[in-house]
Formats: C-alpha cells, structure tokens, sequence
C-alpha cells in the first residue's frame, strides 16, 4: 500500500509539472515582429487582407517596391514576378515578341535552347509554388472548423466562404499553368503537412483531373458572372479556366474534351461579355467598364 501511494504521488506529481510546462509554452511570441495565425485572425479585417495577398501575387514580387523584402530570395525581383514570367514562356517562345537585350539566358527562349538550369524558368516555377503555398495555407486557415473556433458568423462568415473559393480557384490557375508548362509537378493542398517534406509527383493526367474537380466544386460556391468587387474571380472566370482547361485536354490526358470547351465558352457569352472592339481599350485605367475583361 506504502509502495502504491509513493507511485501515484510520485505519477501525480510528474503530470502536473508535464502539464504545468505544457501550459508555459502555450504563450504568444514576445517578438512583436513575430505574429502567430492566431493574433492575425483576430482582426476580422485580416481575411480579405490576405486574400488581397493572394491575388497580388500574380503581380508584385515582394513587400515593397521597386525591390526589397522579397517573397523569394535568390531570384531577380524583376523576371522573378508572375505574370512576367508567364509572358516570357508564352510569348517568347514564339514569333509573337523579341527582346532587344541580353539579360542572362533571356535569349534562349527565342533559340529554343533553354535547359532545367534557365534562372527565368526557375524564377517562374518558384513563383508558382510559392502562390499555390500561398493558397494552400489561407484554405487551411477558413476551414468550418476555425471559423468555429474564432466565433465567425452571419455577413462575415458569408464572406469568408467565398474569399475561400476564391482562393481555391486561385491554386487551381497556378496549378493549371504548372500543368501547361512543366506536366508532372509536386503536388501539395491544404492537407499536407506545414514545413519541410519532399511532396509526391502528381502525373500529368492526375493534375488535370484534380483542377477539373476543384473548379466544378468550387463554382457554385462563387459569386454570380459579373457581380463581384473588380478584380476578383467569380464563376465566369471558373469558366474561362475550364474552357482552356478542356481546350487543351487532348495533350494533357490523351482524351479530347472539345464539346466542353463549347459548353464553357457559350456561358461566358450569355454572361454578358462580348469582344472590345478597341483593343487598346482593354489596357485603361477604367478597363473594368468594358465587356470583355473576365
């Protein structure tokens, strides 16, 4: 009995000190440039902050311009942004535009003779990553679950559900364009775990079928064509990204998808959005008046 009542206080005794330091650790960082998710949540306004986080990121490459606190270091903020790096894939691999300089292996597009070392096909496949990680970690954020846990509801909670779409469609595009540009990529969602880890292949088939699904789930979950704040997806942009998805569906699964594409475009049009008939319009200031920005 002596020896039983000396184990359960020795046994008591350890789980309260375990409990105690458990308890200790659960603190928020003293560094007040260090910010849990927990203290950005707090501010209601935070959701659409990072949502804007996420769509400037198809645009901006750091945390203040023209350079300086980069989202990736080791790249040339300039070739490192986005939307530049898709163009020079797009565009200059064609006869469609020529650059008169020689920054690095710029030429190369022109020559067909880039290679896996390329410092813009790099640029462009970090910048990718970095989005879909972007992504990933808003969607893990806006679950029900959390949503529960901060006490969210009514208009807030409403919108929050479709920032969440949003940004789903937004890892969608970049998975889509990691699809087009380099077939077999790592595939990494919402579910896998935050740090390092070497993420699986996803065969090229595979991804299609996975964007495919995300963007006809993630449709009825988007604000009507035409109705959202400017410059935020909604369903037409859903859309246009399965319409290129099924126009293209042939090289990436071996299966043509062409009524598909018919299916999509058609709701576009009956959306309201037609062909600016100038087209230098298309690049105002005030371009969200014409009809044929999605």
């Amino acid at each position: 009995m002596n020896k039983f009542s000396k184990f359960f206080l020795i046994f008591a005794g350890m789980s309260f000190v375990m409990a105690s330091c458990t308890k200790d650790l659960d603190t928020v960082p003293i560094d007040k440039d260090v910010v849990t998710s927990a203290q950005v949540y707090e501010n209601p306004k935070a959701y659409k902050q990072i949502l804007a986080k996420i769509y400037a990121g198809l645009a901006v490459s750091g945390q203040q311009g023209p350079a300086g606190m980069p989202d990736i270091s080791g790249i040339d903020e300039g070739f490192g942004q986005y939307l530049r790096g898709y163009w020079y894939h797009q565009e200059l691999t064609t006869d469609e535009a020529i650059i008169g300089w020689n920054d690095q292996t710029i030429k190369d597009f022109h020559w067909q003779t880039w290679g896996a070392g390329d410092v813009f096909i790099s640029a462009f496949y970090y910048r990718i990553f970095y989005q879909i990680t972007l992504c990933n970690e808003f969607i893990r954020e806006t679950t029900d679950a959390k949503l529960d846990e901060r006490n969210v509801t009514g208009s807030l909670r409403t919108d929050i559900e479709h920032y969440r779409a949003e940004a789903r469609f937004m890892r969608a595009l970049s998975y889509y364009h990691a699809l087009d540009m380099f077939g077999t990529v790592p595939f990494v969602t919402e579910n896998d775990p935050i740090g390092s880890f070497f993420p699986p292949q996803i065969s090229r088939q595979d991804l299609f079928e996975y964007i495919e699904t995300e963007l006809l789930e993630i449709e009825p979950l988007m604000i009507d064509a035409r109705q959202n704040e400017y410059g935020r997806a909604d369903k037409a942009a859903v859309w246009m990204l399965l319409a290129k998805l099924y126009l293209n569906s042939e090289v990436y699964t071996g299966v043509k998808h062409y009524d598909e594409v018919v299916t999509y475009t058609q709701r576009i049009i009956n959306a309201g959005y037609s062909l600016e008939p100038n087209y230098e319009y298309l690049f105002m200031a005030d371009n969200d008046h014409n009809n044929e920005v999605i």
